[in-house]
């Protein structure tokens, strides 16, 4: 059983959400979230088709996938680091509670032990959300600096190669192409 958490903790961990999916419109929208919602009655007339454990199991699974589905659309209809985060508890969450489901099945100490992997693992993936948030901030922030250093070498390239073009325009026939030339090519301008 904790192999089996741990494992479920790797893939967690791995399951990362990209920001380069296309936006969706408001009717794609409203179209999944009815899809999820009739995938998620599906599931649960299945579980009603077992009894006992399996029942509870089955419907824990069948909650979770609709939650964490409900968190990729929202992560892809609006991909920001706040739908990242939710998108991974959402998965820790799921994970967790089909743990718990399954450590009901067990008798004494091995129910305890099996309860409190199961905490553990969950809260790990928390702080890992957390921690992914976090790196994902400074990364954007250091992006967006990146940028601005950019930039700012831009506009100074520009102003030292219009400087440049204007000692050229003051020299006489031939000089003054070479040294255009020799300016466009220095500062990298067509």
């Amino acid at each position: 059983m904790t192999f089996r958490i741990a494992c479920l903790a790797a893939a967690l961990a791995c399951g990362g959400s990209g920001f380069a999916a296309p936006l969706l419109s408001k009717d794609e929208l409203k179209a999944n979230k009815v899809r999820i919602e009739e995938q998620f009655d599906q599931a649960q007339s299945r579980c009603k088709r077992v009894e006992g454990h399996a029942r509870e199991l089955c419907n824990e699974k069948a909650r979770g996938e609709r939650d964490i589905q409900a968190a990729e659309l929202q992560m892809r209809s609006e991909p920001t680091i706040e739908n990242d985060q939710k998108l991974r508890l959402a998965k820790a969450e799921a994970a967790y509670s089909v743990a718990l489901v399954n450590c009901k099945a067990m008798l004494g100490a091995a129910r305890s032990v099996c309860r409190d992997d199961a905490k553990s693992v969950f809260e790990s993936a928390r702080a890992e959300a957390k921690l992914h948030q976090e790196v994902v901030a400074q990364n954007l922030n250091s992006e967006s600096q990146v940028r601005e250093r950019t930039a700012r070498a831009d506009r100074v390239a520009q102003a030292q190669f219009n400087a440049a073009r204007e000692r050229c325009e003051m020299l006489p026939g031939e000089a003054r192409t070479a040294c255009l030339a020799d300016a466009r090519q220095r500062f990298g301008r067509p």
